[in-house]
């Protein structure tokens, strides 16, 4: 295990992915100029993650989380992160330079909104934009956070409420979900299209989670549109454990990680007494187990012990887990963090021992 001091740069890197470019392609260019002659490429921090560039100052987009509020923080950063990862499947970050979308208008936005039939169910809509090393518009990432419930309604158009004065409401099936998706991902492609911007579109939608708070939503689709060509849909199976949990009641790779997992904290309650609580979210992509994620509440005073107890819980980690997944460790006290660990799947890691 290696031990990487450049926190700082790990902080940076991540805030560059937000960065904002204003770079156009010849097509946009002429309702759109770069914001000032003073804008900046950022550079590359070389770290164990990959992040894409942006041109500074920030811009930010005019639709990014405008709409309604998505159920759960956890929704929110799947969402954005699930977004990157989509890009980064065609837009390698070493080629392309990112930036917040600036197509899409909220006039653009409520013109789909005000379909009765999307009423209620779109949370928010997310546009970036990326460019090549020589500022052409290489393409762009359309995602979608959707509602999978949906409120009843009588014959009058009012909504049924029950006895206590509250909407109801009941489910889409996968496949009601799915297809309304696709409408509305094809109405935003038909809306930038129209704008006269051509290059390639990836769409990412994601299912919002409104049952438990502690899972983040979950990807369900992704689409690819080429430059005078339909959608390429394909279907995702994306799934959540959080853990602890009762392995008894689950089957095959879900009981094996509940049961993994169990044995990783009996361990870690043995040789280090006392601890205020582990949990993890344990993240699956087609039945298969892609990520893991610790955190860890103690009272940890002494910086040797926040150390010592770091790398007992990377040995553990090892020995317990697949080592083709990606795992973020977080070790915190009642009010600070104490340490992070973080290893890609590929087997870069780092570990860091916060200094106060």
């Amino acid at each position: 295990m290696r031990v990487n001091k450049k926190l700082v740069l790990v902080i940076v890197s991540l805030a560059l992915i937000l960065g904002g470019c204003s770079l156009r392609s010849k097509t946009y260019e002429e309702d759109n100029q770069r914001t000032d002659s003073n804008s900046i490429v950022s550079p590359q921090v070389k770290v164990n993650e990959e992040y894409y560039r942006g041109v500074l100052p920030y811009k930010h987009s005019p639709v990014n989380g405008m709409l309604d509020e998505i159920p759960s923080r956890l929704d929110a950063n799947h969402f954005e992160i699930g977004l990157l990862e989509i890009a980064n499947k065609v837009f390698e970050p070493n080629d392309f330079i990112f930036q917040e979308g600036q197509v899409l208008s909220m006039d653009d936005i409520e013109l789909i909104l005000g379909s009765t039939e999307y009423s209620g169910f779109l949370y928010t809509v997310n546009e970036h934009n990326y460019f090549s090393e020589d500022n052409q518009f290489a393409g762009i990432v359309l995602g979608m956070v959707v509602s999978p419930k949906y409120y009843l309604k009588d014959e009058n158009g009012e909504y049924i409420r029950d006895a206590y004065g509250m909407r109801k409401f009941a489910f889409y099936t996968d496949d009601e979900l799915i297809e309304k998706s696709k409408r509305v991902a094809n109405d935003l492609v038909s809306i930038i299209r129209r704008k006269g911007v051509e290059p390639r579109i990836l769409v990412g939608v994601m299912k919002a989670e409104t049952k438990d708070m502690k899972l983040p939503g979950t990807f369900i689709l992704t689409g690819d549109v080429k430059q005078g060509e339909n959608i390429v849909w394909n279907r995702l199976n994306e799934s959540f454990l959080f853990l602890p949990a009762k392995f008894i009641n689950l089957d095959g790779i879900y009981s094996d990680t509940a049961r993994a997992f169990n044995h990783f904290k009996d361990s870690i309650d043995q040789y280090f007494p006392g601890f205020a609580g582990i949990t993890g979210l344990a993240r699956f992509v087609d039945d298969e187990m892609v990520e893991m994620t610790i955190k860890v509440y103690a009272e940890i005073d002494s910086t040797v012990e926040t150390i010592q107890f770091t790398q007992f819980s990377v040995a553990l980690i090892e020995k317990y887990f697949s080592e083709n997944i990606k795992i973020n460790l977080y070790i915190n006290s009642i009010n600070k963090p104490k340490a992070i660990y973080v290893k890609n799947a590929n087997g870069d890691d780092f570990m860091h021992v916060y200094r106060y």
